[in-house]
């Protein structure tokens, strides 16, 4: 077993005490990220969608035309699959146990008998998708997004939602895990890119619609996420008027 799962296996079991199942829900003005490098962030922002129109977007298309849905359903139930040992860890630490459970139950079954994943077996057995990262863990131990970040290639993020991200890559990428070869990693990453950007084609005329895509992207994504942070649960927002 690797030093760095067993660091995280000693991680989770030290604060599995200290974090309980909770009702919390943030608001989307607190999880709003301050824009204090946004003259930067744009610049990133632009390069990121000429990069977009001119590699990525056509190869999405291309793929999204030639794959039947069936190939596609399969190829987004890989990916996912190999997430869900992160989603347990991560629901884990919230002290959503059932969930972490069910994320564990999920990766077994869709694991062998969905064929490496392929098939979403376990949903239909009424166990669906609970996915977690470390940054909605952090969020959920009250820690604030810090300042929005666009990064190249990998695109809108915050401060605590980056440093969750790398932090989750350098114990457990998912990809690392299935081969050694380089030439393979690199296949598996571009195709989970490309079919993650293929799922995006349908936004891409309502973005070009936008007087400010840049910031609709920061709302969107920013509001997204408090869901996510948040399972779902409906906010109530307080007003003053």
């Amino acid at each position: 077993m690797k030093i760095t799962r067993v660091i995280l296996l000693l991680f989770v079991f030290s604060f599995i005490q200290a974090c309980s199942s909770t009702n919390k829900t943030v608001s989307y003005e607190w999880n709003q990220s301050k824009d204090p490098l946004e003259g930067l962030n744009r610049s990133i922002y632009s390069f990121n969608t000429t990069a977009d129109r001119l590699v990525l977007r056509p190869i999405a298309k291309g793929y999204d035309a030639v794959l039947p849905k069936p190939a596609k359903t399969g190829v987004s139930n890989f990916f996912s699959n190999l997430g869900e040992p992160i989603s347990a860890v991560n629901n884990l630490l919230q002290g959503k146990v059932d969930r972490a459970l069910g994320n564990t139950y999920r990766f077994v079954v869709n694991s062998t008998i969905g064929v490496l994943g392929l098939f979403d077996v376990a949903k239909h057995q009424g166990v669906n998708k609970t996915p977690e990262d470390l940054g909605q863990t952090l969020a959920v131990w009250g820690v604030k997004p810090g300042p929005y970040l666009m990064l190249p290639f990998l695109g809108p993020t915050n401060l605590r939602d980056g440093i969750g991200r790398s932090v989750s890559s350098a114990v457990y990428y998912p990809i690392n895990e299935i081969s050694d070869n380089g030439g393979t990693r690199l296949g598996l990453t571009a195709l989970d890119l490309v079919d993650s950007r293929a799922k995006l084609l349908g936004i891409d005329s309502a973005l070009e619609k936008q007087l400010d895509p840049y910031i609709f992207i920061k709302t969107t994504v920013e509001n997204g996420r408090t869901d996510s942070i948040n399972d779902g649960k409906v906010i109530e927002e307080e007003f003053d008027f």
